[in-house]
């Protein structure tokens, strides 16, 4: 019996291109106003991130903590004294964490997430940095966790273990719902979770393994649910 479904969220409940434009944007305009001598913008600061990642490869799987380290470097180099980059990082990091957080959901969604709410455990399983808290979807969601909480990034397993220890859950018991052939489908059956593809132009496949169900739109979850539930 199915008992939980996992969602992957980026581009699976939302487009997230928008939103990190949207949010670098005002990241953007925020440390023009705060530091105007600044020598980088979001652009510029790409370089620091390889530099960064090459100095520090765990931090490849901080992608917060990176963007963080990435904006006080920036800081650092255009002159500014080390206790107040470090100040600036964090409200920078802030700022951009409240816009990539200001997301609209596809169509459909919403509905679909409260309809399976009232029978299953729901939850995140996220590569990405958007947080349930800041999104509103804490009181539909028991569990969220992100790879940088687990320490690796789909198709590595521990975001799915940690789901499945969370809810004392065995994997034949749990729906994993995402957009990406490889690192949610084939990452999640490799583990033993029934599984559901929603269709995204942008990663068409194929993956390695067939998806249990897929659907066109995340709109039609909770028919497909009920299908793999009726199987399971």
């Amino acid at each position: 019996m199915i008992k939980v479904i996992a969602f992957d969220l980026d581009d699976t409940l939302w487009a997230v291109k928008p939103v990190i434009i949207r949010a670098e944007k005002r990241l953007d305009e925020w440390l023009s106003l705060m530091v105007p001598d600044l020598k980088y913008d979001v652009t510029g600061m790409r370089e620091l991130r390889h530099e960064l990642v090459n100095r520090e490869p765990e931090l490849g799987k901080k992608i917060t903590e990176l963007r963080r380290r990435m904006i006080e470097q920036a800081l650092r180099l255009s002159q500014i004294d080390p206790g107040r980059a470090f100040e600036l990082s964090n409200d920078a990091i802030e700022i951009f964490l409240a816009a990539r957080n200001d997301i609209e959901m596809f169509d459909g969604a919403q509905d679909a997430i409260q309809d399976l709410a009232s029978r299953y455990i729901l939850g995140a399983l996220t590569n990405g940095n958007a947080d349930i808290n800041r999104l509103g979807l804490n009181h539909v969601f028991d569990f969220a966790f992100s790879a940088e909480q687990v320490g690796a990034p789909k198709p590595a397993p521990q975001l799915f273990n940690a789901a499945l220890e969370h809810t004392r859950t065995a994997p034949h018991e749990m729906i994993y719902v995402g957009d990406d052939p490889q690192l949610d489908i084939d990452a999640a059956k490799r583990i033993g979770l029934h599984t559901i593809w929603v269709k995204n132009a942008e990663r068409p496949g194929p993956g390695e393994s067939r998806p249990d169900e897929t659907i066109e739109q995340i709109g039609d979850l909770p028919a497909a649910v009920a299908r793999l539930h009726e199987r399971s």
